[in-house]
């Protein structure tokens, strides 16, 4: 089966309508996140920032288990 090119044109057409509707998603998202962040901040919230190498769980030196059940 071959695809005409009216077929090909409303697949691309379809396509880049998905492609601004994803956009016109996005920016509804960003805005939606910047009236939440202007709200944080406003309310006395505070934005820090942490340095990369910080980790939230340190490494733990490792732990010997083998043979520590009883016979």
């Amino acid at each position: 089966m071959f695809e005409t090119e009216v077929e090909t044109n409303t697949k691309k057409t379809k396509k880049e309508e998905a492609e601004a509707l994803s956009l016109l998603e996005r920016e509804e998202v960003r805005t939606q996140l910047m009236s939440d962040v202007e709200a944080f901040l406003s309310s006395g919230g505070q934005v820090t920032q942490v340095d990369n190498n910080v980790r939230a769980d340190p490494p733990r030196k490792p732990t010997m288990s083998y043979g520590s059940a009883p016979i």
